[in-house]
């Protein structure tokens, strides 16, 4: 298989994939336990961070998006770890917000993988509209936010949202695949 669609195709699909499976999974445990929920989130964290890992020199947005993401998930879960090893004191307040930050950081890390997979278009000459791909980042912001305010009356209800948004999300980025595979000839 050519190097490029290696570097591109597959760390896709796997990263996806993952994605749209933790949400189900997150959709059966939570009767259950929101820790267990946690936990799964942070695995399905360093998994799409393997992934991207592994796009890192497909393009400069890609390696940007690699180290924004490690970022994010340092802050995010070493936040969080820290918040309940100091809950009743005045540091777990400052340690939510650094949980914050590495949701935010992660919004950005977003960001510079669906661009930087948008300026792949042109120089190879993927036959998918330019500008297309940068959908995906929009819709996982826009649904990131419904189902945060969604998930103040129903849990269940945001996981549905959640759920939606990555399906649509895998069809944009499976006819984006499409796109490679004929250009590279698989």
């Amino acid at each position: 298989m050519d190097e490029n669609l290696e570097g591109i195709h597959r760390p896709i699909y796997h990263n996806l994939w993952i994605y749209w499976l933790m949400q189900l999974i997150a959709l059966v445990l939570l009767p259950f336990d929101h820790i267990i929920a946690s936990l799964m989130g942070f695995v399905a964290g360093v998994i799409q961070l393997y992934e991207v890992y592994a796009m890192r020199d497909v393009s400069d947005g890609m390696g940007r998006a690699w180290r924004t993401m490690l970022l994010s998930l340092i802050l995010t879960f070493g936040g969080l770890i820290l918040t309940i090893l100091a809950i009743g004191s005045a540091l777990s307040i400052l340690l939510l917000l650094v949980t914050l930050a590495g949701l935010i950081v992660m919004i950005v890390a977003d960001y510079y993988f669906y661009f930087a997979l948008d300026e792949l278009i042109l120089p190879r000459g993927y036959s998918y509209p330019l500008g297309r791909i940068r959908w995906c980042f929009w819709l996982s912001l826009i649904g990131g936010i419904i189902a945060t305010i969604v998930g103040a009356v129903s849990p269940f209800l945001a996981l549905v949202v959640k759920i939606v948004m990555a399906a649509v999300i895998i069809w944009l980025l499976w006819q984006y695949l499409q796109a490679v595979k004929a250009k590279e000839g698989c």
